[in-house]
């Protein structure tokens, strides 16, 4: 899909003529982070634009970045592309987020440069291309040493054309109620490491939301620390991921939720609890959760109702049915991460959808974002 890129400030007249300022991020851009793990170099025009924000002066700091991108710096390429993303102060648009994240890196910006080979992979903005996704990360990798790491595990990787791996592990069915599938070695120790270490700088301390006042409290459930790799924190390591994960339940990519990083640490737990949702019409069918190191005592996943615990290896996952055949929570597929003893638990969730779930926070399926 071709897009021409409109002057900011059009965009915000035009939000003024239909009625004001667009939403708020969407949750899964709530964690202040850099893109695809990387420190903008400069950042004194997005902070100058940020403080004009806060201050209530949209159109002095719309005017600010986009003066500044007109002249081809990298900071305020990436800063308009982000805004497109988040929807304030301009209009959400994955398009021009993808036209501006792929010139801030073209400028110099690395992080921009990454993000925009995760557009293109995941088809935001246009239609998905693994393989010009892939050549933009070859290019980025010359002088980013981060890009040449991710490289680096993607080239060990067996994938098709699509990214989409060539041959998986074989699954055994550990449990028949709730049904439980394990898998030896899904990840590699390299994807592994990986993602601890992309997810190590956006941990942050398990909580709930109360959707009345918005007051946030500890989590009284799960006491862990926690990263959501959602479309902006990821790369394309993990997007090979996720779509390893889906080949090996059987899902669509598209399906999943984004991918969520948990550290445990001693005397954390997860206590016993179901993924379903109640109420939700697009339940979740299926848990994914890979382990992604074993140097840690206690912190078995157990499952009460088929008298079983699990402590995978390094790169080991299970999958489990959330539903019964009749789209009713499964209470028996009821589990618990046990209380860490010694040492850091890390492991990887993936919740799939019965149908298509929308990556960007939305309730409904976004035009932005295309099926494959």
């Amino acid at each position: 899909m071709a897009t021409s890129a409109r002057s900011p400030s059009s965009d915000l007249q035009d939000q003024r003529k239909t009625g004001g300022r667009t939403k708020s991020p969407a949750p899964f851009f709530c964690a202040a982070s850099p893109i695809g793990g990387h420190m903008a170099e400069n950042r004194n025009i997005a902070d100058e634009a940020a403080r004009l924000l806060g201050a209530g002066a949209v159109e002095r700091a719309v005017e600010l970045v986009s003066g500044a991108a007109r002249r081809g710096d990298a900071d305020a390429l990436n800063e308009l592309a982000l805004w497109h993303v988040y929807g304030s102060p301009l209009r959400r648009d994955f398009g021009l987020a993808r036209l501006f994240f792929g010139r801030a890196g073209e400028a110099g910006h690395k992080g921009a440069a990454v993000t925009h080979a995760v557009f293109v992979a995941l088809g935001a903005g246009a239609d998905p291309d693994w393989s010009a996704a892939l050549a933009l990360l070859r290019s980025a990798a010359g002088d980013d040493p981060a890009a040449a790491r991710q490289l680096t595990i993607i080239d060990a990787m067996a994938l098709d054309k699509d990214g989409r791996p060539l041959s998986l592990p074989g699954a055994i069915r550990c449990a028949a109620s709730p049904d439980v599938q394990c898998y030896s070695a899904l990840f590699s120790p390299d994807e592994c490491m990986h993602l601890m270490a992309l997810s190590e700088p956006l941990l942050v301390p398990s909580i709930v939301v109360d959707s009345r006042t918005g007051r946030q409290s500890p989590n009284p459930v799960r006491t862990s620390f926690g990263a959501v790799l959602g479309p902006i924190q990821q790369d394309l390591v993990v997007h090979a991921l996720n779509l390893r994960i889906a080949a090996a339940t059987q899902t669509s990519v598209d399906q999943g939720e984004p991918l969520v990083v948990l550290r445990y640490e001693p005397g954390q737990q997860y206590r016993a609890h179901h993924d379903g949702l109640p109420g939700e019409p697009n339940q979740r069918g299926r848990t994914v959760i890979a382990y992604l190191n074993a140097d840690y005592i206690g912190g078995e996943t157990s499952f009460s109702a088929a008298d079983m615990a699990i402590k995978g290896r390094q790169g080991d996952a299970i999958s489990f049915a959330n539903t019964l055949p009749d789209g009713r929570i499964d209470e028996r597929s009821r589990h618990a991460g046990q209380p860490v003893l010694s040492g850091s638990k890390w492991v990887c969730t993936r919740w799939i959808r019965n149908e298509r779930f929308d990556p960007w926070g939305l309730r409904t399926p976004s035009p932005h974002v295309r099926a494959r």
